[in-house]
């Protein structure tokens, strides 16, 4: 049996968390080129995408580009280290910031939010190990 079949076996359905992240989170509507956050900053937020596209890029390396729906910043708001890459807004865009309170309250509240959050550092992790 393939392993990822097996493993989807596992996971919920996937679900939009779109509305839950603009009900808990601050919304932000970011131009194309905005930086929202760069490479060595302190995490406040996990970021959801709420409209548009998100560049990701460590060291001037495009590390994911994140569509609507998707999340990032997740990493440094969970481990509390700076951030490892740079983030831009590619078009304009509308972001929920989502802190770390209401952050863990989702954990806490809504169980296909785990799956959520382990499916999007899977994913990043997958990228960064693409883009080395």
């Amino acid at each position: 049996m393939n392993e990822h079949a097996s493993t989807a076996r596992l996971a919920p359905a996937p679900m939009d968390f779109r509305q839950l992240a603009r009900g808990l989170g601050t919304v932000i509507t970011y131009a194309a080129g905005d930086v929202i956050f760069r490479e060595g900053d302190e995490p406040a937020y996990a970021y959801i995408v709420l409209t548009g596209r998100i560049e990701v890029s460590s060291r001037g390396k495009l590390i994911e580009q994140v569509d609507a729906g998707r999340a990032f910043g997740i990493i440094s708001l969970i481990d509390k280290k700076p951030r490892s890459a740079t983030a831009k807004a590619l078009e304009p865009s509308e972001i929920a910031l989502v802190d770390a309170k209401q952050f863990r309250f989702m954990v806490e509240t809504t169980p296909n939010f785990v799956w959520y959050v382990l499916s999007e550092v899977v994913d990043r992790l997958r990228a960064t190990n693409s883009a080395l």
